[in-house]
């Protein structure tokens, strides 16, 4: 019984935090995801490219990234954690083209006017 409280406890140390998608404008959305643990935040950005595009075509659109930030765990300061920004289009849009998305470590500011 010890033991799968430990397992149990361990797991859900392991497991991620995600914000889900998240609109953030027209046809644009951000999502998050923080990684407890000594995690790569390289792995939690991947993980939500995934479930970004999953997201995406669930919806019969496509994902196209706009910007990605990561931060990595820090012990005893932060978990690892990354962000990305995208819009949903609809296939054939003017918009979808090959994406330049920013380098890692940083941020895009998106302004509203």
């Amino acid at each position: 019984m010890r033991n799968k409280i430990l397992i149990l406890a361990a797991g859900s140390l392991l497991s991620a935090c995600s914000s889900g998608v998240v609109p953030a404008g027209p046809d644009t959305y951000m999502i998050a995801r923080s990684v407890p643990g000594f995690s790569n935040a390289k792995l939690a950005k991947a993980a939500l490219y995934k479930e970004a595009s999953a997201w995406c075509q669930k919806n019969g659109l496509v994902m196209v990234p706009i910007a990605s930030d990561s931060v990595n765990a820090e012990m005893g300061k932060r978990f690892a954690s990354a962000e990305i920004t995208f819009r949903a289009l609809r296939s054939g849009d003017p918009e979808i083209k090959r994406t330049n998305i920013d380098s890692p470590n940083s941020t895009q500011r998106i302004e509203f006017r």
